[in-house]
């Protein structure tokens, strides 16, 4: 018992102490409530095991169930569901956390069964899914029903006007004094007044509302008058640009008339002028008289749905123009001067003689006023240039030579009085009489010590990770980009490495444990390469070694010794020790195979990926014509392609007829995929082996079937009685593994009620195999429902005869494989023969694949094959050409 409650305890705390970090984490502010459902949720999590668990499992249960509390409670926000008391995040998700981790972290020994933890967590997985199937359809099934007899909400209008009027049509003196309010706001009335009983509250509202009126009329009267007499002129328009009103103000300004103006587009009065509102605009006027005046324009916006829903004051600028074009002038002329207080500052006549010297240009130079007047600036402004240490002509003579202003140059350096040297920059300008005659120069300069010591350690820091000290990934590509540009011819490796198990690491240890491991790593890395190697650190766990003009027999050598080294090393940190591996891709850069930045890049990263496939720990060569590579390039180029076609419903229904040869029955149309992009249409074969891979098939399965049914569905509600057709739909063996699919699909079909003998499911030999008791289940539960069976691909299994027996299909699909030479390969007829002999015995129709040629029709007329499908018999076609053209799909 004592036991039992420390868990208990510990696991409350774990989840109160996750919970708040990683609320923090994604809030930014401690959340109470995060703190109460934690706690909640770590005593959901241990409960069912509390008395099989140590103190340390307990305390990691808790805290693990906190993080997904609070990350089902972030996700069902962003999804806006409500849940107000968090019950899904704090009881329904820890629970089955803790049910499920249960069987890996509990101690099995004090359950007093012989089971194994595979075994029990089997035990445990089938419990929840019982306990989520049970109460999730019966809610469903009880609001399903509750709603075809009580409607459980109203509609949004009767919502906002209340159930009393809207149910009931009752009236009250509220609700007449808003049907005033309403038709005042329709008319547009000020002058009406509402009648008041000063005895009731509506009554002492209705009459606020008079006084209201009354105070809004006065002002509005006020502000006309005030518009009228205003100087300024005001222009309103409204949100089509139609002009309607300019104040005498504005006519004044513009030299027009109110009333010839009124009703025209806003931009013949303002031509080439963005008027959106808080734009201002300066508008130059030629007047009658030729007189030019300058006119401002502040745009604003008005009252929505009103005639002056945009408006502009305008302003007369022109006296305002005038003063600032004589103010430019003057500034003009005193620019070069005010600019000039700045650093350090020396000014000179005309002839060359120092006039003046500031505190810093005395620091700078080591000459006082005093000392400098009247001598040569060259000799108190001595330049040398910083890299050959050669005389850099003094700027103050350019500028008297040349009379016009000098910009600093770089890499220059000025002697101090006693020989010292400072790096400056600086820049010298005329100093000009209002006549335009140069009266001397002046010269600006400054220290820039601390300005290039700061931009070396920016450059530094731009170029290198903060972390390891090695080359970041902007100066890692610069030289990649550099080596590749070379003319000359040329032979290096990129190495690209990525460290296995790092994330455990990480995990276990937290952030700083994995700073430390990049450390050491980046020290390993280092102490293996040449000199004239380059090791960079790209991000993350993941490293890059450049080795110029370095065979690739040598760069193997070098990536398989950094490989041992770093399999060898074992990293400690506060008692636990760890061992990692790394995945290394080489990449070859010749002369002879040149190769873009993005290619080199992408081909290494690749060959890595390829090394991690293959077991990790080891090392990958890229090759231009690597299957693997090339293959996994293909398939990942599809993923992106697949998922816009479902986001963006491109696949298109295709039909292939499936022909009678010597059966009794018409047959059916096979339904197909097709992919279109841009007016192409893309076979299958080029994109299921990508959706195979990366689980898109039961996503494209659903699409398929919910098009399929509710295309039949309209086709069924308009046939006033006569057949839709036979047709068959492919299921993956993807789907068939998925309970929920299949759910789905009994659902679909029971909702679609079609006619029985519809629809036939084809389903591979592979796949029913592979699954063969839920694969029968599902096919009992459609057969029920009027569906019929096709498999698929037959004969390609290796147990096909003796599991036939067990699925109640209805037509056996030969594999074509079998089929396309049968009419001269004896093997394959014989082949042929047998399938059908076993489906006569179980009374199986059989279809025969890829009938091409009349030779192989006739052979499988001879053979007694029940059907055909094939181009010979038809090629397929959009569903609605083959239903013709009645009935179109619509992506639902």
């Amino acid at each position: 018992m004592p036991g039992i409650i420390a868990n208990t305890v510990l696991g409350a705390v774990g989840g109160i102490l996750s919970a708040m970090l990683v609320g923090w984490r994604v809030r930014r502010y401690a959340d109470v409530m995060y703190a109460i459902n934690g706690a909640i949720a770590g005593l959901v999590a241990v409960t069912a095991g509390a008395h099989v668990l140590s103190l340390t499992t307990a305390f990691l249960m808790g805290g693990v169930s906190g993080v997904l509390m609070v990350l089902a409670n972030e996700w069902l926000l962003k999804k806006q569901i409500d849940d107000a008391v968090g019950a899904i995040p704090a009881h329904l998700v820890s629970g089955i956390w803790g049910t499920l981790a249960l069987p890996w972290l509990a101690d099995l020994s004090l359950l007093d069964h012989p089971l194994g933890r595979a075994d029990q967590f089997g035990i445990q997985l089938l419990g929840v899914a019982a306990c989520g199937v049970w109460s999730f359809g019966i809610a469903w099934l009880l609001f399903s029903i509750t709603r075809r007899f009580l409607p459980l909400r109203v509609s949004k209008n009767a919502e906002k006007m209340g159930l009393n009027l809207a149910e009931h049509g009752a009236k009250n003196e509220l609700h007449q004094l808003l049907e005033h309010m309403r038709q005042h706001e329709r008319q547009g009335d000020m002058h009406q007044r509402i009648e008041a009983d000063p005895f009731t509250e509506v009554g002492e509202i209705a009459a606020s509302y008079n006084r209201v009126s009354a105070a809004l009329e006065r002002a509005v009267g006020h502000t006309q008058v005030m518009l009228r007499n205003l100087r300024d002129g005001v222009v309103t328009w409204q949100a089509d640009g139609t002009l309607t009103g300019l104040n005498p103000g504005a006519e004044a300004l513009f030299g027009v008339e109110a009333k010839q103006w009124v009703g025209r587009p806003v931009n013949t009065l303002l031509p080439n002028k963005l008027l959106t509102p808080g734009a201002k605009h300066e508008i130059k006027l030629r007047l009658h008289d030729q007189q030019v005046r300058y006119l401002e324009i502040q745009v604003s916006e008005g009252a929505a749905g009103s005639v002056s829903e945009c408006s502009g004051m305008v302003r007369d600028i022109t006296e305002r123009k005038q003063l600032q074009e004589q103010l430019n002038r003057e500034r003009d002329l005193a620019r070069t001067t005010l600019a000039s207080i700045g650093d350090g500052v020396i000014t000179c006549d005309a002839s060359g003689s120092v006039t003046f010297l500031n505190a810093e240009a005395e620091r700078l130079t080591g000459w006082t006023l005093a000392d400098a007047t009247n001598k040569p600036i060259q000799t108190i402004y001595s330049l040398r240039d910083e890299l050959s240490d050669e005389p850099i002509s003094n700027p103050a003579r350019q500028v008297l030579t040349q009379h016009r202003a000098v910009h600093f140059s770089e890499h220059c350096q000025l002697l101090h009085r006693n020989g010292k040297r400072f790096p400056i920059q600086h820049s010298a300008a005329p100093i000009r009489s209002r006549g335009g005659i140069t009266l001397g120069a002046v010269v600006v300069f400054q220290d820039v010590s601390v300005t290039r010591q700061l931009s070396e350690q920016l450059n530094y820091q731009a170029t290198h990770d903060n972390l390891t000290g090695l080359m970041n990934r902007r100066a890692f590509e610069a030289l990649l980009t550099k080596l590749l540009a070379q003319e000359e011819e040329y032979h290096h490796v990129l190495c690209y490495l990525d460290l296995d198990q790092f994330k455990i690491v990480n995990d276990t240890c937290g952030h700083l444990a994995g700073d430390e491991l990049l450390r050491q790593v980046s020290m390993k890395l280092k102490a293996h390469v040449r000199h004239s190697d380059t090791v960079a650190r790209l991000g993350g766990d993941e490293f890059a070694l450049v080795l110029p003009h370095c065979p690739l027999d040598k760069a193997k050598i070098i990536g398989e010794a950094v490989r041992r080294d770093i399999e060898h090393f074992r990293f400690a940190w506060q008692g636990h020790t760890f061992g990692i591996g790394v995945s290394i891709g080489l990449v070859t850069i010749t002369s002879e195979n040149p190769m873009r930045l993005s290619d080199t890049l992408h081909a290494a990263d690749a060959a890595c990926y390829t090394a991690k496939e293959a077991g990790r720990n080891r090392l990958h060569c890229y090759q231009p014509d690597d299957h693997a590579l090339l293959e996994r390039h293909g398939e990942l180029q599809w993923v992106q392609r697949l998922q816009n076609a479902l986001d963006n419903d491109t696949f298109r229904l295709f039909a292939q007829p499936i022909s009678a040869v010597c059966g009794q029955g018409p047959g059916y149309r096979e339904i197909l995929l097709r992919l279109e992009e841009s007016g192409t249409l893309i076979a299958p074969g080029s994109f299921l082996p990508a959706a195979e891979r990366y689980h898109f098939m039961p996503r494209i399965d659903r699409w398929v079937i919910r098009n399929t049914l509710a295309w039949l569905g309209d086709r069924h509600r308009c046939a006033d009685g006569q057949s839709v057709g036979h047709w068959g739909i492919n299921v993956s063996g993807d789907s068939l593994s998925d309970s929920d699919f299949c759910q789905e699909l009994i659902q679909q079909v029971r909702r679609a009620n079609l006619p029985e003998g519809t629809l036939c499911f084809e389903i591979t030999e592979s796949a029913a195999i592979a699954q063969l008791s839920k694969v029968s289940e599902l096919i009992q539960s459609l057969k029920s429902l009027g569906c019929r069976f096709a498999l698929d691909d037959f004969g390609t299994g290796l147990s096909s005869f003796s599991y036939l027996k067990q699925l109640s299909v209805d037509y056996l699909k030969i594999d074509g494989n079998f089929i396309r030479n049968i009419h001269h390969d004896p093997i394959d007829r014989a082949m042929v023969e047998a399938i059908h002999a076993v489906g006569k015995a179980l009374h199986i129709d059989t279809v025969a694949e890829y009938v091409e040629n009349p030779s192989t029709l006739d052979m499988l007329h001879s053979l007694g094959i029940d059907y055909a499908q094939g181009y010979l018999l038809g090629k397929p076609e959009p569903i609605t050409a083959a239903a013709n053209g009645r009935i179109k799909v619509m992506p639902r």
